[in-house]
């Protein structure tokens, strides 16, 4: 993660670099930190599909499932309009997580 961080000090407009550190911190099981990374993924490019589903399961692991359902449903959309059917599948099975949440769905 050392090597992004320099590469994002250099240029900050780097939604790659964004991207791979946002799942680089879920990988380490750090979703609130990676919430902060990929936001500016979508700041940068608001049509970024998997970085929308990836921020929507950062938010539901962090404790933020009303967030994420919003998130989920703006990714879902996106993968419509972009014919991207595998986020789209992939996007639904975390839905589905969280409907079964207590006092959700």
């Amino acid at each position: 993660m050392t090597r992004i961080r320099r590469v994002l000090d250099k240029d900050p407009g780097d939604v790659v670099s964004w991207f791979g550190l946002g799942g680089a911190l879920l990988d380490l099981h750090r979703p609130g930190e990676a919430v902060d990374a990929l936001r500016r993924v979508i700041e940068i490019d608001p049509n970024h599909t998997t970085a929308h589903r990836d921020l929507g399961r950062s938010l539901l692991e962090s404790g933020n499932p009303v967030e994420a359902a919003e998130i989920f449903a703006r990714a879902i959309g996106l993968a419509e309009k972009d014919g991207d059917v595998q986020t789209g599948r992939e996007i639904h099975l975390y839905l589905r997580q969280f409907e079964k949440l207590p006092g959700e769905g």
